[in-house]
């Protein structure tokens, strides 16, 4: 079960799923089912693209077909991503900290999910058939916008709440690519910052946002928390039909 916490809060950022490969074989879909919500006194309307970030070839083609007939027709593509902003503006230890707290919060080592070396993450997903979410796959652009926090933000909102994240002997000795056994935060707070404040964040840059089309590219299982959110706000969700012909 140890290993079953990493997957539901990166894969509520995916996030997501058990390592069953019969489960794997249930999310997953050679389309995506995007939903659209239109706030009529904005004048602004939202596609919704959730995400699953291992899945299906056939998925991220649709994916990258469907974003490019959206651009064509003025909309701006928002997406998720902790990565840090601008690794220079850090030394190689600050990273090396950075890297080894946020894998304390979320149990996993965040790298490529298809990476074989990387034993942080369940077998089913390194093994299994599908591919892998990248920028490539899905055709994302240099212009398009990541609207997420960057991990750096994420652990000082984690240790302005909680409390300076303390890493233990086997946290500096367990290498990035190892099976990570050692203790991890309290999973409430894990999700509190991998989850609900994330979602919190990225709900309100599409509110402030002055754009009139967005396309939101975002792990799925963060929409069962923030449509509730869109419809709250004055969106309505429309009917898809010839949005991408």
């Amino acid at each position: 079960m140890k290993y079953l916490r990493p997957l539901i809060l990166v894969f509520i950022t995916c996030t997501f799923f058990s390592c069953n490969s019969l489960l794997l074989k249930l999310i997953t879909s050679k389309k995506v089912k995007t939903e659209v919500f239109y706030n009529q006194e904005k004048d602004k309307t939202l596609v919704l693209f959730p995400m699953v970030h291992i899945n299906r070839p056939e998925f991220y083609a649709d994916v990258k077909t469907k974003l490019e007939k959206l651009r064509e027709k003025g909309y701006t593509v928002f997406l998720e991503g902790v990565a840090l902003k601008d690794s220079t503006a850090f030394s190689p230890e600050e990273i090396d900290t950075i890297t080894r707290k946020m894998r304390k919060i979320t149990g996993m080592y965040l790298s490529n999910y298809k990476n074989q070396q990387n034993k942080s993450i369940p077998r089913a997903i390194r093994n299994s058939k599908y591919s892998s979410e990248s920028y490539e796959n899905m055709g994302l652009q240099p212009e398009d916008i990541n609207v997420d926090i960057p991990m750096n933000e994420l652990i000082e909102i984690y240790e302005e709440k909680y409390g300076t994240i303390k890493l233990t002997n086997c946290d500096w000795q367990t290498n990035y690519l190892e099976k990570y056994e050692c203790e991890t935060v309290p999973q409430v707070r894990a999700d509190d910052i991998i989850v609900y404040t994330r979602n919190d964040t990225i709900e309100k840059r599409v509110y402030e946002s002055k754009l009139k089309k967005i396309a939101l590219v975002y792990g799925g299982k963060h929409f069962d928390f923030i449509k509730g959110g869109f419809l709250g706000n004055g969106y309505k969700e429309i009917d898809t039909i010839d949005l991408f012909d």
